[in-house]
C-alpha cells in the first residue's frame, strides 16, 4: 500500500505537469527575461548569452540552439513562429544560420533559416513533400538593421498552406504536405547544434492560433469617379504582338489564321528578323566579295514584311541578330547568335543595306512611320548579348548611323533593357543590369562612329513581367527610373516610355508558364496592371499569346473590355480602402454615358478573398435624364474555361506532369499531348465558357442630384465592366 504523502506528492506533480502542458501558450514568448528563470521543459544551449544592444537585451548564440517544448504551443495542423532580429553586420552572410527550427529525422522539418542571404521558410512533410518560401529581398538588406519575420501554417486536410511575413508584408505563399509525426521540441537561434544565427534575437513568439496575414483578408473600399474631370484618354496600348519568327505571313493563309490567336492585334513586332538564328532562317547576309563589298539578298525579308500589311498589321523591325558569319566562332547563345559583330564596318553596311530594302520596297515616309529597335535585352548576358555593355554601346552607336544614313529621321532607340525594378540585380556576366546606362550614353557620351557627343534615341523601352503571388509594385519603380533617368536630360525628357515584353512569366512555384496564365487572376492582374499602365502613361504594352486553340484567355477578355473604352475621356478616380486589395477602377465617358471597369485582384491565387465595392459617380450630366445600367463579368465562374478543362482532363485520367506549370497557356505542358483530344471534344463547351458574362442588361438606375452610388460585391479575382447610358 502507497503512504499518503506519497500520493499527495504524485497528485501535485501530476497537476502541475497537466498545467505546464495545458497552458493557453497563444503568445508564448522567448527573449531574455525568459533565459532569467526558464519554464520547465526549456533548456539552454552553450554559447547562449544575454547582451546589450541600443539599449534592448537580446539573445546571442555561438552554437547550440535554446530548446523549446512544443506541447500545446505548435501543431502540425497550424502554427505561428514570429520573430524580431538583428543582421549581422557582415551582411549578407553566405553562412546558413537558424532563427527557429522544429524537426528531428531527415526531410521532415519546420524550419525558418537564411542561406546566402536569402529568407527561407519550409514546411516538408518527406522527401517528396518539400515546400519552401524563398525570399531573395533579404540579401540586400543593410547588415546590423532590424527586422521581424513571421512564419504560419494552417492544414486543409493533407495540405497545409503557409505564409511568410516580412515587416508586416506578405512576402510569400506556398502549399505543403502535413506532417504525421510532429516532434516534441523546437530549437530558436540554431539547428540544434549547428547553424546558429550570427545576428540577435530580441524576442521569438510561438502559438497554436492562426490568422491570414493583413494582404489576404478581406475588406471594403469607396471608389469615387469625378465625371465632370477628364484626365486624357483611353488610349490603345495593347495592340502590338511580338513575333520571333515572320516566315509564316509569307503565306496569305496564315495572315487570316492569326486574328483568331491575336484578335487585338494592330502591329506586328519582327524580333530576330536579322538572322543569327538557331532554326537558320532569315539569311540574309551572303558573305564579303574579293573586293570587299557586303553581299546580301534581303528578297525573303520583303516578302515577309509584305505579308504582314497585306494581312492589315504595320510592322515594327527589331534589328537583330547578328548573322553568325559576321561574329567570332563559337556556340550560339540561348535567342541566337548574340556575340558582336567582328568588323563594325560589315555590320553597318548589312544594316543600311536592309533599311535601303525597306525604303526600296515600301517607301520611305512609310518606313518612317514604323519604330526600329537595336537589338532585344542588351542587358540580358548571354541570351541577347554577349558582348559588354562598351561594345553594346559601339554596336548601338554604328547601327543608328547606318539607319539613320538612309532614313535619317527614323524612329530609332535601344532594344528593351530588363526590369529597371531590378537594377542592382548582377547578369550572367557578373555586371549590375546597365540597360539604363544607354540614356547616358545617348545624352553626353562619345558617339563612337562619328565621334560627336550624343547618339540619336526616340524611345525606350523595358522588359516587365509579372508572377502568381507577386505584387504589381515594381511595375512604378520600373517605370519611375525609366523616367527618372531620361528626365536628367532635356532633350530626353519627354521621350515616350514602353513596356516591350510583358506577360505572367512564373506561377505560384516559381515554374515557368508559356502563354501566360488561363485563369480569372490572370484577368483581374491585367486589369491591375492596365490601371497603373494609364497612371504612369505608358504608350505601348506588347503582347505574346492570348488564346489557347484559339479560346481567349481571361485576360485577353479585359483587353476586349478595354477597347469599349478606348477613345473615351478618362476620369479621375479616388479610392479609399480597408484592406490590402488591389482593387479599383478605370473610368471614361464616351457616347454621351459612362464606362467603369472595376477589378479586385490580390497577388496570391488563393484563397480567393471578396471585395466589397462603394461606388459613387458623379456628373452634372446625370441630373434630368433617366439612366440605365449594363454590366458584364469575369471571375472563377464566368469567362474562364481552364477550370473545366482541369477537371475534364483529371476524369479522363490524364495525370499532371512532375514539376509542370499550372495555369499556363501551353496546357500540354501540364498535362500532355493528350490534352489536345480534350480541348477538341469539348471546344464548344469551352468557347462559351470563355466569354464574359453579361450580368444585367440596360436596367433602369437611380440617380440623386447628379449622383449614382452603388454597391459591388466583388468575388475575389475578378473584373466588372458597368456602363451606364442615357436610356
Amino acid at each position: 500500500m502507497r503512504p499518503a504523502w506519497l500520493s499527495i506528492r504524485c497528485s501535485v506533480t501530476t497537476l502541475t505537469c497537466f498545467l505546464l502542458a495545458n497552458q493557453a501558450f497563444a503568445d508564448l514568448t522567448v527573449d531574455a527575461d525568459t533565459l532569467r528563470e526558464p519554464p520547465a521543459g526549456f533548456r539552454i544551449g552553450q554559447g547562449v548569452d544575454v547582451v546589450e544592444a541600443e539599449g534592448t537585451r537580446v539573445l546571442r548564440f555561438e552554437n547550440e540552439a535554446i530548446t523549446v517544448p512544443l506541447a500545446s504551443v505548435l501543431s502540425a495542423e497550424s502554427g505561428t513562429v514570429a520573430v524580431r532580429f538583428q543582421l549581422p553586420r557582415n551582411w549578407p552572410s553566405e553562412a546558413r544560420a537558424t532563427l527557429f527550427h522544429i524537426g528531428e529525422q531527415s526531410h521532415v522539418h519546420v524550419t525558418l533559416f537564411f542561406n546566402g542571404g536569402r529568407l527561407v521558410a519550409v514546411y516538408k512533410a518527406g522527401e517528396e513533400h518539400y515546400a519552401a518560401i524563398n525570399c531573395r529581398e533579404t540579401a540586400d538588406w543593410q547588415g546590423g538593421s532590424w527586422h521581424e519575420a513571421a512564419f504560419s501554417w494552417k492544414a486543409d486536410g493533407e495540405a497545409v498552406d503557409f505564409y511568410l511575413e516580412l515587416d508586416n508584408r506578405l512576402v510569400g505563399r506556398q502549399t505543403g504536405r502535413l506532417i504525421g509525426k510532429w516532434p516534441e521540441a523546437g530549437y530558436v537561434g540554431a539547428r540544434q547544434k549547428g547553424q546558429a544565427w550570427e545576428g540577435a534575437i530580441e524576442w521569438i513568439r510561438l502559438s497554436n492560433a492562426f490568422t491570414y496575414p493583413r494582404e489576404l483578408r478581406p475588406g471594403r473600399r469607396s471608389v469615387v469617379i469625378d465625371g465632370n474631370r477628364p484626365e486624357g484618354v483611353c488610349y490603345d496600348f495593347w495592340s502590338i504582338s511580338n513575333f520571333t519568327s515572320q516566315h509564316m505571313f509569307a503565306d496569305p493563309k496564315y495572315g487570316k489564321r492569326v486574328k483568331g490567336s491575336k484578335p487585338f492585334m494592330k502591329e506586328v513586332n519582327c524580333v530576330r528578323l536579322l538572322g543569327g538564328r538557331h532554326d537558320g532562317r532569315n539569311a540574309w547576309f551572303q558573305g564579303v566579295d574579293e573586293n570587299g563589298k557586303v553581299q546580301c539578298d534581303f528578297s525573303g525579308m520583303v516578302q515577309y514584311l509584305r505579308g504582314i500589311q497585306d494581312a492589315g498589321y504595320t510592322p515594327r523591325i527589331v534589328l537583330d541578330n547578328i548573322p553568325t558569319a559576321m561574329s567570332e566562332p563559337g556556340e550560339l547563345a540561348k535567342y541566337g547568335n548574340t556575340r558582336p559583330a567582328k568588323d563594325l564596318k560589315v555590320w553597318h553596311e548589312y544594316v543600311r543595306q536592309a533599311v535601303q530594302a525597306l525604303i526600296d520596297a515600301f517607301g520611305a515616309e512609310t518606313v518612317s512611320k514604323w519604330r526600329i529597335r537595336v537589338g532585344t535585352e542588351p542587358d540580358l548576358y548571354p541570351g541577347h548579348w554577349q558582348g559588354t555593355k562598351e561594345e553594346y554601346l559601339r554596336h548601338y552607336d554604328c547601327t543608328v548611323d547606318a539607319v539613320c544614313s538612309v532614313l535619317p529621321y527614323a524612329e530609332v532607340g535601344p532594344g528593351n533593357i530588363l526590369n529597371p525594378a531590378h537594377a542592382d540585380r548582377v547578369n550572367g556576366a557578373g555586371q549590375k543590369l546597365w540597360g539604363l546606362e544607354i540614356v547616358d550614353h545617348c545624352a553626353k557620351g562619345k558617339n563612337t562612329w562619328t565621334g560627336e557627343t550624343g547618339t540619336r534615341m526616340c524611345f525606350l523601352e523595358c522588359s516587365w513581367y509579372g508572377q502568381v503571388g507577386r505584387s504589381i509594385d515594381s511595375l512604378d519603380v520600373a517605370i519611375g527610373r525609366m523616367r527618372d533617368r531620361l528626365g536628367r536630360y532635356p532633350q530626353f525628357a519627354d521621350l515616350p516610355v514602353s513596356i516591350a515584353e510583358f506577360a505572367v512569366l512564373q506561377d505560384e512555384h516559381n515554374r515557368r508558364l508559356w502563354s501566360g496564365d488561363i485563369t480569372e487572376w490572370g484577368a483581374s492582374w491585367y486589369a491591375a496592371v492596365a490601371d497603373r499602365v494609364y497612371e504612369l502613361d505608358v504608350r505601348q504594352v506588347h503582347e505574346w499569346a492570348q488564346t489557347t486553340a484559339g479560346l481567349p484567355h481571361p485576360r485577353t477578355l479585359v483587353i476586349g473590355l478595354l477597347e469599349q473604352m478606348e477613345g473615351g475621356e478618362k476620369l479621375n478616380v479616388s479610392v479609399e480602402a480597408e484592406s490590402a486589395a488591389r482593387a479599383g477602377a478605370i473610368a471614361c465617358r464616351k457616347d454621351g454615358g459612362f464606362y467603369v471597369l472595376l477589378y479586385n485582384h490580390r497577388p496570391w491565387r488563393s484563397p480567393s478573398i471578396a471585395e466589397q465595392i462603394d461606388l459613387t459617380l458623379k456628373a452634372d450630366s446625370l441630373d434630368g435624364v433617366e439612366w440605365t445600367i449594363s454590366e458584364w463579368g469575369i471571375d472563377r465562374e464566368r469567362g474562364v474555361f481552364a477550370h473545366q478543362l482541369y477537371t475534364d482532363c483529371e476524369q479522363a485520367g490524364l495525370e499532371p506532369l512532375p514539376n509542370s506549370p499550372i495555369y499556363g497557356g501551353n496546357v500540354a505542358l501540364h498535362f500532355g499531348a493528350g490534352v489536345h483530344k480534350i480541348l477538341a471534344q469539348n471546344r464548344t463547351a469551352y468557347a462559351k465558357l470563355a466569354e464574359p458574362a453579361c450580368l444585367r442588361q440596360a436596367e433602369p438606375l437611380k440617380t440623386s442630384d447628379g449622383t449614382v452610388n452603388l454597391t459591388l460585391q466583388m468575388p475575389g479575382h475578378s473584373v466588372r465592366l458597368l456602363v451606364i447610358s442615357p436610356k
